[in-house]
């Protein structure tokens, strides 16, 4: 089906724009303006909060648990709203992008104010309690379940939504590499000798990449157009049967299972990073360059990425990538590598397996909406979208938990410039052997769970293009 054909279809009629280059870069601006927030956030807010706020690393593992359970309600529950509420003309998922794009980045350049640093305890950790909550259970879940959510409502043609995850991954490669090469270079300085980080650098580099995510959202409001209408639903159900329904819909859980474990091993990996390079080889300036390896595969693999997975499966390919990942973390904590740019040459190596993993995951979530429409009649685009964004936010939560906790098992003291030979020793295990196992744990789980395969994938849109045929005669 061409991609005229594809729009004349969805609408009613060809006066809207058809699909093209300008949908694809508005949806990459969309995870740019995400990432510019989320990565740094994931990078530096832990930072933020043990060496220029001086809370206790154990207390915001704490605080980011339980706040990214309290997006349980958030996430599925503006999910749900998406799905049900009566479209607004810019489109039912569109909108809220262009709503909440100045709120969600204020609240962003809230997160990192120094002022907390001299408050009592109690107070600053209320604050970072509250501002945490604000941004990321309220505004950036509106932001975000709406743009996840828009993919399946561009176009229904399978191509070009695999095109569509591919430039969402490349977008968010893009952001990673911008946070990854720029905040270093200006939040980290030697003093006496010791790497540490500048307080007043590390507040004004969050505020600017709130302001660019701001711009970037903009951008993805004003590019994007939603042309493909809801099917028509059969009965509106309670939010317990819905739940219950999705719930026992075996790709859905196996896929936000593998996101979540997945997402554990990559945002571990990234919270312990900058003690690694600050602890570990003594030099945080080179965080950058290291960040900068786990966000270089996936712009390597975008161009072929889609037509890897058209012709081998999108299950497939990842599988196999995901294995050598998983083998490279293995080889380099049993190495004890300490050369720093053979470590980094290593991670990136093995940021092939995550890589494509970002670029095809959200392709992936599509089969899935595709998969439960075939077999219930109904399209909740939102809700799965919002389940799924949910897993990998706990996935994050779990990540920043462990992080803390992690820390304070190696026996990582806050505000101490010389750390014991042990604790250095402890923070190289996590950040290597842990995300060994789990992405192996990964592979196991779409090898022998999830069971949407390349054939099963292609069967359902077959499916799905024949009821739609069959409604517009």
């Amino acid at each position: 089906m061409s991609t005229t054909a594809t729009t004349s279809t969805a609408t009613g009629g060809s006066g809207v724009r058809p699909f093209g280059r300008k949908d694809k870069l508005g949806y990459l601006t969309g995870d740019l303006g995400n990432d510019f927030m989320f990565i740094f956030a994931s990078a530096y807010l832990m930072v933020f909060y043990t060496d220029v706020a001086g809370l206790n690393a154990g207390h915001v593992g704490t605080l980011f648990l339980v706040v990214r359970f309290v997006d349980a309600f958030t996430d599925i529950g503006w999910g749900r709203f998406l799905d049900r509420h009566r479209p607004r003309p810019a489109g039912r998922f569109r909108t809220w992008i262009g709503r909440m794009a100045l709120p969600v980045g204020v609240a962003s350049a809230l997160l990192y104010m120094p002022f907390i640093a001299d408050w009592a305890y109690a107070a600053k950790f209320s604050y970072a309690a509250l501002t945490y909550l604000l941004w990321g259970s309220v505004f950036y879940t509106m932001v975000n379940i709406s743009y996840g959510s828009m993919v399946s409502v561009v176009s229904d043609d399978p191509g070009e939504r695999s095109a569509l995850s591919v430039f969402r991954g490349a977008g968010a490669s893009v952001a990673g590499l911008i946070v990854s090469l720029l905040p270093p270079l200006l939040i980290y300085g030697t003093i006496d000798g010791s790497s540490q980080v500048i307080p007043t650098n590390l507040v004004f580099v969050a505020i600017g990449f709130s302001a660019c995510a701001v711009v970037m959202h903009r951008f993805c409001f004003r590019w994007t157009l939603e042309r493909v209408p809801a099917p028509p639903q059969r009965e509106q159900r309670g939010l317990m049967r819905s739940l219950g329904a999705l719930l026992g819909n075996r790709a859905l859980l196996s896929l936000i299972s593998a996101n979540l474990i997945l997402m554990l091993g990559a945002l571990l990996t990234s919270a312990l990073a900058p003690y690694l390079w600050l602890e570990y080889f003594n030099d945080g300036q080179l965080s950058g360059p290291a960040q900068v390896v786990n966000y270089l595969p996936a712009l390597l693999l975008a161009p072929i990425a889609t037509a890897l997975a058209v012709r081998l499966g999108k299950k497939e390919v990842l599988c196999v990538a995901l294995l050598v990942t998983s083998a490279v973390y293995f080889w380099v904590y049993f190495a004890g590598i300490t050369d720093p740019w053979v470590f980094i040459g290593l991670t990136l190596l093995a940021g092939f397996g995550v890589g494509a993993f970002n670029l095809l995951v959200w392709a992936m979530i599509t089969d899935v909406i595709d998969d439960g429409e075939v077999r219930t009649g109904q399209r909740d685009a939102g809700t799965v979208y919002a389940i799924n964004t949910w897993a990998r936010k706990v996935g994050q939560a779990i990540a920043g938990g462990l992080g803390g906790y992690a820390l304070a098992i190696v026996g990582y003291q806050s505000g101490t410039e010389d750390q014991s030979q042990a604790t250095v020793d402890g923070i190289y295990a996590v950040a290597t052997l842990v995300p060994g196992i789990i992405y192996l744990l990964v592979v196991l789980m779409l090898l022998v769970w999830y069971p949407l395969s390349r054939r099963t994938v292609l069967e359902n849109g077959s499916v799905l293009a024949r009821r739609r045929s069959e409604r517009q005669e």
